[in-house]
């Protein structure tokens, strides 16, 4: 027997929280065709620029850019389920309800299937690496997937939930973007149980209702982050105060810092301000910064001559700092 409907909290799938992002560059199904002109757009640039000399070894700034520009065509995505209100963590979730696992599963297997980059998290380590962080990240919610999503560096995290009734299973998937958990798009699927309720063909529904829901959802993932990389690639930065600081050096300490980095990256966001916390998010150009930690070694840089700076944690899309 089974009751005319039975919901469930099912999944949270984490890809890169806020607004939605509907005004998006129009999605192009065949990325390899901008990829073929920017490379034929590249050897031109090469035929102009003179062979460098040392060696045939070395490339072309050109070439390197292209290589740089490759990289970062696709973000790399975190599957996770969506907290279920019961007081569970979504480890938990996953853990007990098979149909959420079932669900992360077919959302992780499309992706892995499009060539993208999938974190997971896995072993009760990197768990309480993540629980630790919490405490030094500022005005962050209880939120495991934007946690794990900072510190195993992914770019967009995407939270699924859903329900079984008896004539059908219902998913929604929902795209955020990592550093600023603003909301990129929502999609949601529907598969007929067509009078069939068993545990093994339920399974097979939420995964099919789950694989229908992805393609669009990628869509608006994709568009996001064709848009958004023309601005640079965003890092969360976290300072944390330490020491004595009067008010006033705060302040001063407050504006030179955001007036700097504003100077010398793309684009700055401040997320929080206080006398113990700096919370920003860095646009920077990927053509002059490879990575997080030439990120992180320019505000250094910058701030030596205010602040003693102390390296905390640095990641993907996290660098984490301290300032005496």
């Amino acid at each position: 027997m089974y009751m005319k409907k039975t919901s469930f909290i099912l999944f949270s799938c984490l890809l890169l929280a806020g607004t939605a992002c509907s005004n998006g560059p129009k999605y192009n199904p065949d990325p390899s065709l901008a990829r073929d002109r920017a490379q034929n757009a590249y050897s031109e640039l090469d035929e102009k620029v003179p062979a460098p000399q040392g060696g045939a070894s070395q490339k072309s700034a050109s070439a390197a850019a292209f290589d740089m520009q490759n990289s970062a065509s696709t973000p790399t995505i975190m599957v996770m389920p969506a907290k279920s209100g019961s007081g569970k963590s979504e480890l938990e979730v996953v853990t007990d309800n098979p149909m959420s696992k079932a669900m992360m599963e077919s959302i992780n297997g499309y992706l892995t299937q499009k060539k993208y980059e999938v974190k997971s998290l896995e072993g009760q380590s990197q768990l309480d690496d993540v629980i630790k962080m919490q405490n030094d990240i500022a005005n962050t919610d209880d939120d495991m997937s934007y946690l794990a999503s900072l510190v195993l560096g992914a770019d967009i995290y995407v939270k699924y939930s859903g329900s079984v009734q008896t004539d059908n299973v219902v998913v929604e998937v929902n795209a955020y973007e990592t550093s600023t958990g603003r909301l990129l798009g929502s999609q949601t699927a529907e598969v007929k149980n067509n009078g069939h309720v068993s545990q093994t063909n339920l399974r097979a529904n939420v995964q099919a209702a789950a694989r229908k829901a992805m393609p669009n959802l990628e869509k608006k993932i994709l568009a996001y982050w064709s848009s958004d990389l023309q601005k640079g690639v965003q890092y969360k930065v976290v300072m944390n105060l330490k020491g004595e600081f009067t008010d006033s050096q705060i302040e001063d300490l407050h504006d030179f810092t955001v007036s700097s980095l504003k100077k010398t990256f793309n684009s700055v966001t401040v997320n929080v301000l206080t006398e113990k916390t700096i919370d920003l998010v860095v646009y920077a150009d990927p053509g002059r910064y490879a990575d997080s930690q030439e990120v992180y070694s320019e505000i250094r840089k910058i701030l030596k001559s205010n602040a003693e700076t102390k390296k905390i944690n640095i990641t993907k899309k996290l660098i984490l700092m301290d300032l005496r």
